[in-house]
């Protein structure tokens, strides 16, 4: 499966919340993330196309591993995502295999959907607020333009198309360190 996702950087979640209310979309509750991500080379850190990723995350009292390939659009990237049990057994897994700990996001999220996308309202220590648009596809669509319509999405939902990041969470933090 393919991810194509666009983030916007907002002052608050207020006036979107109340559109998608008005649009029937139901919130959830708020879910608290810890991220802990992982690199095989600490010194190789550049999203590029062929980029990897692995990420372990603790949901509340749940866990799940992921990994992600970078595509050569800064949008997408191919993702498997599944349950583990134990967050510390995972992170010791990678770190047996070569994996490096790279950096920890912290959030708090909430999701929705709205028309065919996946809504999340982040708020991420250190980084600030967030409403990430995205859609998962086959890794055999071949549709170009998902983008553009992530972009209208955004429009609908009040979101200036300025305030787009083009980074990911655990990069951002990482260049806060310096």
């Amino acid at each position: 499966m393919r991810e194509i996702e666009l983030k916007y950087q907002v002052n608050n979640f207020d006036e979107i919340i109340k559109i998608l209310e008005y649009n029937k979309c139901k919130i959830s509750k708020i879910q608290y993330q810890s991220d802990t991500i992982f690199i095989e080379d600490l010194n190789k850190t550049e999203s590029v196309e062929g980029t990897i990723w692995l990420r372990v995350r603790k949901i509340n009292d749940k866990c799940e591993m992921n990994v992600k390939k970078q595509s050569s659009k800064k949008s997408e990237s191919q993702e498997i995502e599944f349950v583990v049990e134990d967050y510390n057994k995972a992170c010791d897994f990678l770190k047996v295999l070569g994996y490096k700990e790279w950096v920890k996001v912290n959030k708090k999220r909430r999701y929705t959907k709205y028309m065919n996308a996946n809504i999340c309202l982040d708020e991420v220590e250190q980084l600030g607020s967030f409403v990430e648009i995205e859609i998962i596809v086959p890794d055999d669509d071949i549709k170009n333009n998902y983008e553009n319509d992530l972009e209208k999405i955004a429009i609908n939902l009040g979101i200036d198309s300025k305030n787009i990041v083009n980074s990911h969470y655990d990069t951002m933090i990482h260049n806060l360190k310096g």
